[in-house]
């Protein structure tokens, strides 16, 4: 048998030259440049990007104010597991039920879809709509509509504040729904770009908080974050069809709530973790002040309670010795600027911790009473208590499901 001729195999020298394998030495050479090159990209982007951080307009222009140290949960504000009592009502079959009326059997939410809805005896359905499609987006948001505030009026016509789409009444038999006053109306020369809640007099005259002229409902965030003061009430006048302006200079004016004996408005300051009392009758006749300048957390509606006071949904936990986001950032307009300019806030809110609360204070702004969810894991956040005599309901902007506690029958029980 041939065997080949192995020393074909061999490398062939050139004179003295050693042998040069040049692809090697190529392959080499420029993964060379490909890291030198990289190298100095990474450079670059350390070095560039906080100067492009720094030149990028922000999108807020924030405010310095400075919130006071929360309070300590003792007390009346003992933590304690009421809320984890409750139960999750049509949980995924309803979103964002911000703010519900309870007439009897019948119950009314508006949703973030839009719609307004009717419960009755277990069953939903779509009482009306006040926008148009599509919805769902963000882009659309505001010609599909948002009700958020709702009331139900003596006449029986529940009134509806949508906040892109204006003050509404809607026939409950028949969804029949009827403008009372368009948003894009001006009051007072500014466009109502932010209403939010709202709350009738005996004679049907109606308060109606527009949280902010800057920003609208879709950016919140950029308001809380921003801490500016253009929050103001407005009030409709059923005989004349009017609207004006009657307080403004207002951080995030939100939750809205005559008091009984219709003598003033209880107003919920978002942004300064406050209540406010304005005054629409007596010696103190149009004046507004602060009844309550560090609530435990932040604040959203407020709603009469079946025991004599005023309930109060937090968004937000505010705690003293433990870390609260918003306390930590209001003195800081910098720190604020700069966490708009890189970071979503939805980002950021997703990984604070989950607290629920609610709380009971009386016209003066003391509180009374406080149900939580230390743990967040059943009522996470509320946006308003809907109490019928004990039995409470709460609302949500953004979870999918509505609250329910027997907090009368429970305490029966607690004291059997």
């Amino acid at each position: 048998m041939n065997r080949p001729d192995l020393r074909q195999r061999r490398p062939i020298y050139k004179g003295d030259k050693p042998y040069q394998d040049t692809d090697s030495k190529s392959r080499a050479h420029s993964a060379t440049k490909w890291k030198s090159a990289a190298c100095v990209a990474l450079l670059l982007a350390f070095i560039l990007t906080p100067v492009v951080i720094l030149l990028t307009p922000p999108p807020i222009n924030p405010v310095y104010f400075k919130l006071p140290e929360p309070p300590a949960f003792e007390g009346v504000l003992e933590p304690n597991n009421l809320l984890q009592k409750s139960d999750r009502i049509f949980e995924n079959e309803l979103s964002g039920p911000e703010s519900i009326v309870v007439d009897g059997d019948h119950t009314y939410t508006g949703t973030a879809d839009g719609k307004i809805l009717h419960i009755y005896k277990g069953e939903i359905s779509v009482l009306t709509k006040l926008g148009k499609e599509p919805c769902g987006g963000f882009d659309n948001e505001p010609t599909c509509g948002r009700p958020l505030g709702m009331r139900m009026n003596k006449e029986g016509y529940l009134v509806v504040l949508d906040t892109y789409l204006g003050l509404f009444k809607v026939n409950v038999a028949t969804g029949e729904h009827f403008q009372l006053y368009s948003s894009e109306t001006p009051v007072n020369g500014k466009k109502l770009k932010f209403l939010n809640d709202l709350t009738i007099a005996e004679d049907g005259t109606i308060y109606m908080t527009d949280s902010s002229v800057k920003w609208d409902r879709r950016h919140n965030r950029h308001q809380i974050m921003e801490g500016e003061v253009t929050g103001r009430v407005v009030i409709y006048n059923p005989k004349t069809q009017e609207m004006k302006e009657l307080i403004n200079s207002m951080s995030f004016a939100n939750g809205i709530q005559l008091t009984r004996n219709e003598e003033a408005l209880l107003i919920c300051e978002t942004s300064r973790a406050r209540l406010l009392k304005y005054h629409l009758k007596g010696p103190k006749r149009g004046s507004l002040e602060v009844i309550n300048n560090n609530l435990p957390g932040i604040p959203d509606n407020i709603r009469r309670s079946s025991s004599g006071g005023y309930w109060i949904g937090m968004a937000m936990i505010r705690k003293k010795d433990k870390f609260s986001f918003i306390d930590y950032c209001s003195d800081k307009p910098w720190l604020r600027s700069l966490i708009m300019k890189v970071v979503s806030m939805d980002l950021v809110l997703q990984y604070l911790p989950k607290y629920g609360l609610v709380v009971e204070v009386d016209e003066e702004g003391q509180v009374l009473q406080s149900l939580h969810d230390p743990t967040g894991q059943v009522i996470p956040a509320v946006s308003e208590v809907e109490d019928r005599d004990g039995v409470l309901y709460f609302g949500s902007y953004n979870l999918p499901f509505m609250g329910r506690l027997h907090l009368q029958r429970y305490r029966k029980q607690r004291t059997s």
